[in-house]
């Protein structure tokens, strides 16, 4: 399960208003009928502001896959400058639960919990904002799928 298809479009569209509000902002600096200083302001502030919501909204491609016994999750920012490549790696017969907490567009969080000895650990959040309402579905299927395996 993966939502490469609705992390590229989530990308195309940022990378759109991106280039918009950066031409706007050079159009304005450099054409004599643009020159207005609230123009300049805005189409800045607005471009900044894009910019920042692209790379801090939790705007991630996310793979998820079972393989040999255990959960893999991988996960990377979509933004295309200084991508981490992530990845968890939990025993199916270990994990214990998931929750999906924040607004429904912007800093979505995945908590994955697995059992170790007596207690449960909690793995840090993965961000889930480019998530559509396919992908849920199919996450939440694909981790009741895991937990009936991780009973029997």
């Amino acid at each position: 399960m993966n939502n490469r298809i609705t992390a590229g479009r989530i990308q195309l569209i940022f990378t759109f208003f991106v280039l918009a509000f950066l031409a706007l902002w050079v159009c304005s600096l450099t054409i004599q009928l643009l020159m207005l200083t609230w123009l300049q302001w805005t189409s800045a502030l607005l471009f900044a502001l894009t910019v920042y919501c692209f790379m801090y909204g939790g705007y991630f491609y996310f793979e998820i896959l079972e393989k040999d016994k255990h959960i893999e999750i991988k996960y990377y920012n979509s933004f295309p400058f200084s991508r981490e490549f992530k990845m968890f790696r939990i025993p199916v017969s270990a994990f214990v639960k998931y929750q999906i907490q924040g607004s429904l567009f912007f800093r979505r969080k995945l908590f994955v919990f697995q059992k170790q000895g007596a207690q449960m650990a909690k793995y840090p959040p993965i961000m889930v904002s480019a998530f559509s309402r396919e992908n849920n579905e199919a996450l939440h299927k694909f981790f009741a799928k895991v937990k009936k395996k991780g009973k029997k």
